[in-house]
């Protein structure tokens, strides 16, 4: 079983490149998906259709932070992997607040002629480069420093200085990555296929202390809006700080007579459509006003679940299990 890391700056578009990775390298494998706290957005955005009949299996690793709080708990999650489907790959896609170090760490016994691990990716936004490293030093350096390969996202109409300041920012952290800097997209099928078969480099021996306690992540199942400048005030009021200092927040959630999905990252947000009538969002950051969330989102604190610190040793053991998806 050949293991591929894909981690990534929060909302800087993991399961969209994953998605795509399934697509053009024309392979079919298991997907573990670390949803921080008690969400399956992403997962559930792998397994719809694409209409090519290549939807994978997907395994939901629920609250507990692979890098850190439920280490263990996920190495054996990897092993009966292995043991029980026998894939010939296996994706693993940390929660964006995740260390990379660790991850790493934490697989490294268990690798062995029939497990191996493939050079860990890392996707970013060059726009939005600057900011996260502003904000969260600590923890997007480590996530540079450990992938074999820096791959760009959200950068089609991106101000080529941008770009080239952003690699050059990766160079001074990590001199010996592969970068590219154009969007992936652009790749041929041979880059694509590459991707799932050139075994990771050797990387030190180093684990971190993790960045995930300084995030608190609210999952709200309950909501409803009348209407859709509802849903556009808060997700100003988001970006302006007014519900604390919030990354990342997106989900489905109905509004008036039909359900909309919204997506907040780097200080941009989207409203679309939505193709199903889930109705689950998520808030991640630092210092949220938990309760003026839920009441913003037409629901109460205490219907809602939260996930606070992911401290090591205090997280829910039942969490640690991964979830399949049928």
């Amino acid at each position: 079983m050949k293991i591929l890391v894909v981690s990534g700056f929060l909302g800087a578009g993991k399961t969209t490149f994953i998605k795509e990775l399934i697509r053009r390298s024309g392979t079919k494998p298991v997907v573990l998906e670390n949803e921080y706290g008690e969400n399956s957005i992403d997962a559930r955005e792998l397994r719809r259709d694409d209409g090519a009949g290549k939807m994978p299996e997907i395994l939901e690793f629920m609250e507990g932070c692979v890098c850190c709080t439920m280490k263990d708990t996920f190495v054996n999650s990897v092993l009966t992997v292995f043991t029980g489907l026998s894939p010939e790959y296996l994706v693993v896609e940390p929660t964006g607040v995740g260390r990379l170090s660790n991850i790493i760490s934490n697989l490294k016994p268990i690798l062995h002629d029939n497990i191996s691990l493939l050079k860990p990716v890392v996707v970013l936004s060059p726009g939005s480069y600057m900011t996260n490293m502003r904000e969260w030093p600590e923890l997007y350096k480590d996530q540079i420093a450990f992938a074999q390969k820096v791959i760009f996202s959200k950068c089609e109409r991106e101000d080529p200085a941008v770009i080239e300041q952003t690699v050059s920012k990766i160079r001074e952290i990590n001199p010996n990555a592969q970068i590219v800097s154009s969007h992936y997209s652009g790749m041929d099928d041979e880059w694509w296929r590459g991707l799932m078969e050139v075994t990771a480099a050797e990387t030190g021996d180093r684990e971190t202390e993790s960045g995930s306690d300084e995030f608190t992540q609210i999952t709200i199942n309950h909501g409803r809006l009348k209407n859709p400048a509802e849903l556009i005030l808060l997700l100003e009021d988001c970006m302006r700080g007014e519900l604390g200092h919030i990354a990342r927040a997106k989900g489905t959630v109905p509004v008036g007579d039909e359900t909309v999905r919204f997506d907040l990252a780097d200080n941009l947000y989207a409203i679309t459509g939505s193709p199903e009538d889930t109705n689950q969002c998520v808030f991640i950051g630092e210092e949220l006003d938990k309760a003026a969330i839920c009441r913003r989102m037409g629901s109460s604190l205490e219907a809602e679940s939260f996930a606070f610190g992911m401290q090591p040793g205090k997280a829910d053991r039942r969490a640690g299990a991964f979830r399949r998806m049928i």
